[in-house]
């Protein structure tokens, strides 16, 4: 009886653990092949994190491109080990890390793709807060779904440590707009598109800026020289 229990403990570690690693080496090697430098990968007890050591203002796509080859690669390894394992614990956490980690809540995957599409259509600023707002309301419905159907404490802890996350990521809020206004000070990027704008907190990713200031129009290079002069 120990013996088979601890069989298959081994057995749901190793799908679990096997999942996350599967998940990031999706991340990984698209990063790699588009050039990106790797920082670190963090293997947490509920999910990983691969981290680049980027530029916010690289281009939208390379980002799009690296965040969907996670899932992409964990569902090739779902099918594939569907029918070499057919086990029922596979299925089950194979689907529910998925499902999680596409929820739209900041910094999962899910949430980063949302900022990622709304920063086609919206200014930087607005749509990272927009993506805060979302994982914020996301997060807190879910945790109180949770609790109200007697879900298992570790989901509702998972949870949990997603919210605080979100909170992490709203006190960084400044942070983040500033190293975007300053990426684009210091280094000199190739966007093809240039739109004009009224202030700087319009200012868009994959795109350069005519900036109307003082009844006249400036580039953003300018406008940025005399903010950080």
């Amino acid at each position: 009886m120990i013996i088979s229990c601890l069989s298959a403990s081994f057995k749901n570690f190793f799908f679990f653990l096997s999942i996350i690693i599967i998940h990031e080496l999706g991340h990984l090697l698209m990063g790699l092949f588009l050039g990106w430098e790797l920082d670190k990968i963090c293997l947490y007890p509920y999910g990983g994190v691969t981290k680049f050591n980027e530029d916010i203002n690289r281009k939208l796509i390379e980002e799009l491109l690296i965040l969907i080859n996670g899932p992409l690669f964990q569902i090739i390894y779902f099918m594939i080990g569907y029918y070499l394992f057919n086990d029922e614990s596979f299925i089950y956490y194979n689907l529910s890390i998925l499902i999680f980690n596409l929820l739209p809540i900041y910094p999962l995957d899910g949430g980063r793709i949302l900022n990622i599409i709304l920063s086609y259509f919206l200014s930087f600023r607005l749509s990272y807060y927009l993506s805060i707002i979302i994982s914020l309301f996301v997060s807190i419905i879910f945790i109180i779904y949770s609790i109200l159907n007697n879900y298992t404490f570790n989901i509702i802890l998972m949870f949990l440590i997603v919210l605080v996350k979100v909170f992490i990521e709203i006190k960084k809020r400044n942070y983040y707009f500033n190293k975007f206004l300053l990426e684009r000070y210091l280094n000199n990027y190739s966007f093809s598109k240039c739109i004009s704008i009224s202030s700087i907190k319009k200012m868009m990713r994959d795109k350069r800026h005519i900036i109307f200031n003082n009844n006249s129009y400036i580039t953003e290079k300018e406008y940025l020289r005399k903010l950080y002069r």
